[in-house]
């Protein structure tokens, strides 16, 4: 009989198709496929103990702890290291509010103010995860730009702060990385020198011109696609790397498979993020609706099938088969971003200081009397209290260490309090994880079937 057997939480019993449950352990790479009767075995060996299941399951149980489902929890989970303090040697900085697009979904309504981040502010950042980078050893810092508004508007702010993040580099013998997310309407100096200077580039990009120009439009309601194709054919030129992230509405949901294979055609993308909209931002004006849980995992089913035939890694983020971690983003406890007011946050989405979420999210500000960031720590350590292992809601559910409780922002969006009761992007998550399972556990077979 079976030593020490796991526990609800290192392994889940998940019901499948028919007559079919999965047996998952996450942290030990691990699955198996197995019936209701076996099912009913594995979750009394596990809630109850080896005892409960008798001579009759013994051999079941013995077959699977040979597999390695079954023994006790033995892996490290992938969580903050008990001596873990707030460090960052990575920054995100939000140069502007400003943008040149509206699109109908978008959740930072951008464009709407216009503010845009003072140098002293970004020198200053760049200077702490410097600073941060060279005292804790690391090879390496990053440097990234991102936007409640569309970061090549404030496009002399972005231009000094990536030329002074190199300028550090050489300064301290540490390499520098610069990303940046953009809506990629881009001019010839924009693309050139940010293929000569960049790392690399996420560029939002909806799928075909009428897709693209009707979702997000210019500020004067011109259609995008154009600068857009025009961006992209010169990154494709110089071969720089860049991604492409899509947002799914209600409308265009039925079009996620042609996106795939139109945006693979166009621009051989090989990585392509595909998110559903959000009910929230622009949306309430717009009308814009994101689409129902059903036709997204469907349609990215397809989608996901079409970037394998043609050799496109389909992604989105509440299902990551691949990603083992106790935290959706860098939101809970060491992110670092940085918004055009000197405001320390470290969730992308929480934008604006009269926020509900900015009192979880936002946890310090630029000091100009010092010149550097005074943080909160009360609140620093209260965000790594939200990584999953932190969460009851997650506790059970076989999702847990790869959506690592999905995106806070939106969580709490939901419930209107810092406490996590799950999103409406959980019964997606769980659908989508576990339709990457069994895919796993259908590959697995069919070498066998073939050799009957």
């Amino acid at each position: 009989m079976p030593s020490q057997p796991a526990t609800p939480g290192d392994l889940f019993v998940v019901k499948s198709r028919e007559d079919r449950y999965v047996l998952y352990a996450p942290l030990r790479r691990t699955v198996a496929a197995v019936n209701g009767a076996a099912a009913r075995v594995v979750s009394r060996y596990v809630t109850e103990g080896p005892a409960s299941v008798g001579p009759a399951g013994a051999p079941l149980i013995e077959a699977l702890e040979a597999q390695g489902l079954l023994a006790a929890q033995t892996e490290q989970a992938p969580v903050f290291p008990a001596d873990y303090a707030f460090n960052p040697i990575e920054v995100t900085l939000f140069p502007t509010s400003r943008c040149n697009l509206r699109c109908r979904y978008c959740y930072a309504d951008a464009g709407r103010r216009s503010i845009e981040m003072p140098w002293e502010v970004a020198r200053a950042a760049i200077d702490l995860v410097v600073t941060n980078a060279g005292r804790l050893g690391s090879r390496k810092f990053t440097v990234g730009f991102h936007g409640g508004g569309e970061p090549t508007m404030a496009w002399g702010l972005m231009r000094q702060a990536a030329e002074y993040a190199h300028q550090r580099s050489e300064e301290t013998g540490l390499d520098v990385e610069l990303f940046s997310a953009t809506n990629g309407l881009l001019n010839k100096e924009q693309r050139e020198y940010i293929a000569a200077r960049f790392s690399s580039v996420t560029v939002s990009l909806d799928g075909p011109p009428d897709v693209q120009n009707f979702n997000r439009p210019t500020a004067s309601g011109a259609g995008s696609f154009e600068g857009v194709r025009q961006t992209l054919e010169y990154f494709n030129e110089v071969r720089f790397p860049f991604w492409i992230r899509a947002t799914v509405t209600a409308s265009t949901v039925h079009r996620m498979e042609e996106a795939v294979e139109y945006l693979h055609a166009q621009f051989a993308v090989g990585e392509l993020h595909m998110e559903p909209a959000w009910q929230c931002g622009r949306c309430a004006t717009t009308g814009e609706e994101a689409p129902a849980h059903q036709d997204f995992a469907r349609n990215f089913g397809r989608a996901r099938a079409a970037g394998r035939r043609l050799g496109v890694n389909v992604r989105y983020s509440g299902s990551r088969l691949d990603v083992l971690t106790s935290k959706f983003c860098a939101a809970p406890g060491d992110g670092f971003s940085v918004l055009p007011e000197g405001v320390a946050t470290s969730c992308f989405e929480v934008t604006e200081p009269d926020d509900p979420r900015a009192a979880i999210f936002h946890y310090g500000r630029f000091d100009p009397q010092t010149g550097g960031f005074a943080f909160d720590d009360e609140r620093v350590r209260a965000l790594r209290g939200l990584s999953v292992e932190h969460l009851p809601f997650c506790g059970d559910c076989f999702c847990k260490w790869h959506c690592a409780g999905d995106c806070l922002a939106k969580v709490f969006g939901d419930s209107g309090s810092a406490e996590h009761r799950g999103s409406r992007r959980c019964e997606l998550n769980r659908a989508l994880t576990l339709g990457a399972i069994e895919e796993l556990l259908d590959a697995a077979e069919q070498p066998r079937e073939g050799r009957n």
